[in-house]
């Protein structure tokens, strides 16, 4: 085995090996923790995201594709059965400042000095909620937009944007079944049963 080292490592004490090999583990971990950083940013940020809207309800859907009663669909990225509504969450993992409101119809997103314009959420999440209430006419539904901590809003967020910050910090506590009134209960069956598959 010595062998297929280089004369010059073959040279060196015991000790010094040793903190050779540990210099050597040292910059192959600190690479993998740069290269890994973004995915591992991600994953930390979509477990927080998870662990926000399981918060705000006693159920939850992901990810699910409904009927808009139009001939079309809607996708949800959550579906939240709340103490006192059914909640409709659209996710949004925006870095940098974001600037809007429910009267324009574009938003915009500024990262180093750059801006990117995208449609204003609201429009879409209002669709989001008419495909909830076609199923479930006589249930409260409401919405939301779920922006991770990386965004920034300089000037008024919208009422009805949330962040992971915001949760964490209200204290909100998951409700359970047994908290959630029937009707309410019977509405989510009734979704459930309505998700496209």
């Amino acid at each position: 085995m010595k062998d297929l080292l280089p004369v010059w490592v073959q040279e060196l004490t015991t000790a010094e090996q040793h903190l050779l090999i540990g210099l050597l583990v040292l910059v192959a971990s600190l690479t993998l923790a740069y290269l890994f950083r973004i995915p591992l940013r991600y994953w930390r940020e979509w477990r927080q995201i998870i662990h926000t809207v399981n918060q705000l309800g006693a159920r939850s859907l992901r990810d699910i594709t409904l009927p808009d009663g139009m001939g079309g669909e809607v996708k949800i990225d959550f579906l939240v059965l709340s103490s006192d509504a059914i909640l409709v969450i659209g996710v949004k993992r925006y870095d940098g400042m974001i600037f809007g409101s429910g009267r324009t119809d574009e938003w915009t997103q500024t990262i180093h000095s750059r801006s990117y314009r995208f449609t204003n959420p609201d429009i879409y999440l209002a669709r989001q909620i008419s495909a909830v209430k076609n199923i479930v006419p006589k249930i409260p539904v409401k919405g939301c937009h779920l922006f991770t901590d990386y965004a920034k809003f300089p000037w008024d967020k919208p009422s009805n944007v949330l962040q992971i910050k915001d949760v964490r910090s209200s204290g909100v506590k998951r409700p359970g079944m047994k908290e959630i009134p029937v009707g309410l209960r019977t509405a989510w069956m009734e979704i459930k049963q309505a998700v496209k598959r």
